[in-house]
């Protein structure tokens, strides 16, 4: 079983992160995603990482493509590799309105068309090339290429995506997708959906990865079925609605809308008590070990590469070893 891990610093400290790393790689996971939302940056983190760590992926999970330019985007990336010898996946996404206006100070607009024009962009750089390029969003670019040697050249990208157009387009122009907390049932079907797209691309299914983000945690019960329902509340109600829309697409509805309902009114209690048994079933991973392992072969029997363990908001540190070597893949 082919697994990863997430490691934020907004959410277990980064000197722990980089304590357990090692151990972690030695108990067999395969990847390790740095998050960034508006608290600690993950290109610090995943520096650090890539010169802890010898064989695991170092990834990006996820950088937005609205705070950062192309070229540094670029910069970045190339550089996380040469660290890692070559073991860097650039994991990119578009965030949303909230995050992109009210912190960063963008315009959230034409998401999709500045997705196609930024990865298009980064490639350019990543690739050798000079990057030469026109874009409503992000301006005229001419003349300029990376200017030390690529570790190596066609590093993957993967990006993060729930909308329909949005996968679609992932499917055309990326090397992965990164969905991010999806119902079991959803993320079945919506792999099909996947497969079909890239079979139009005439792009091969076994050279795309599909990496998603499983809301995880091993301990008892009552603990760690409160901390989960915290953290979807979180997701489904105060997160925009990228998440929320996903959600009452994949036929939870009367959920999706009450939890926000809750969310908005400054109830987050009740917003957590409003994740049904049966979502909470659906999209997270928690319970025996043996039943934690069979939830997670699900995802990768559905089409998942290398399912992505979360651990959830306000993890106690006992909580996350736990849960850390209880699924470990060498156990």
């Amino acid at each position: 079983m082919e697994l990863g891990l997430t490691v934020g610093a907004d959410y277990i400290p980064a000197k722990k992160i980089l304590e357990l790393t090692p151990l972690a790689e030695q108990l067999g996971y395969s990847q390790f995603s740095v998050p960034e939302i508006w608290g600690h940056d993950a290109v610090s983190l995943m520096a650090n990482l890539a010169t802890r760590t010898t064989k695991a992926i170092v990834s990006s999970g996820i950088l937005n493509m609205f705070s950062r330019t192309p070229g540094l985007m670029a910069m970045t990336a190339a550089s996380l590799d040469e660290l890692s010898n070559g073991r860097f996946t650039l994991g990119l996404g578009l965030s949303g309105p909230a995050v992109i206006e009210n912190f960063h100070g963008r315009k959230f607009e034409s998401p999709l068309e500045h997705t196609r024009d930024f990865v298009a962009m980064v490639r350019m750089l990543l690739n050798g090339q000079r990057m030469n390029y026109e874009s409503k969003t992000l301006g005229k670019v001419k003349g300029f290429k990376l200017s030390f040697e690529l570790f190596r050249k066609n590093l993957p990208i993967h990006i993060a995506a729930l909308g329909p157009k949005n996968v679609k387009l992932t499917c055309e122009i990326a090397d992965g997708w990164i969905p991010v907390i999806m119902p079991a049932n959803a993320f079945a079907k919506e792999v099909e959906t996947v497969h079909g797209y890239l079979e139009s691309f005439d792009k091969e299914v076994k050279n795309f990865e599909i990496t998603p983000f499983v809301l995880t945690a091993i301990g008892e019960e009552p603990e760690t079925k409160m901390l989960l329902r915290g953290h979807l509340a979180y997701y489904f109600g105060g997160m925009g609605t990228f998440y929320n829309n996903m959600l009452q697409r994949v036929g939870f509805e009367k959920e999706a809308k009450e939890i926000r309902l809750r969310w908005l009114n400054g109830d987050r209690k009740g917003a957590a008590e409003a994740v049904s048994d049966e979502l909470l079933k659906e999209t997270c991973v928690f319970g025996s070990i043996s039943q934690a392992k069979s939830k997670l072969n699900e995802f990768i029997k559905a089409g998942a590469t290398r399912p992505l363990l979360s651990l959830p908001f306000g993890c106690p540190e006992d909580l996350a070893m736990n849960t850390i070597k209880a699924l470990a893949p060498r156990n």
